[in-house]
């Protein structure tokens, strides 16, 4: 079985890429696990026992598209530093890969990706896809 972690944030443009990738990977309906993960930000701490998968629009929005297309799904939501839980997270499953989206900057900025994005992909011990 291959395992994927889907971080999700509440951009529904920015989750709308993740699964279309995920879908397409060799065997997807038969081999592929994916696990969608949305991480309560730090300044909602105080009400993140009260943060649900289904009240993020965008994470329930992925999740679907991906069961649309067959791919086995668990949804889940964690709270602590964004790019610490996402790591953790992937280690905790043993995920194959993290397959992330990438934010849109204007001018010089066109050339960053997400700060969230960059700290994953420099403290992951596995491979992190970069997705839209």
């Amino acid at each position: 079985m291959y395992r994927v972690l889907v971080p999700v944030d509440r951009s529904e443009e920015r989750a709308f890429h993740q699964p279309q990738y995920v879908s397409q990977l060799p065997n997807a309906t038969d081999d592929v696990e994916a696990t969608g993960l949305y991480v309560v930000p730090p300044d909602e701490f105080s009400d993140a026992d009260a943060v649900e998968f289904s009240d993020i629009d965008a994470a329930v929005g992925a999740a679907n598209l991906l069961e649309g297309e067959g791919v086995s799904v668990t949804r889940t939501v964690d709270d602590g530093g964004i790019s610490d839980q996402i790591v953790r997270s992937a280690e905790g499953l043993e995920a194959d890969e993290i397959v992330m989206s990438g934010r849109k900057r204007s001018g010089l900025q066109e050339v960053l990706i997400g700060s969230i994005t960059q700290d994953v992909m420099l403290s992951a011990e596995r491979p992190v896809t970069i997705t839209g």
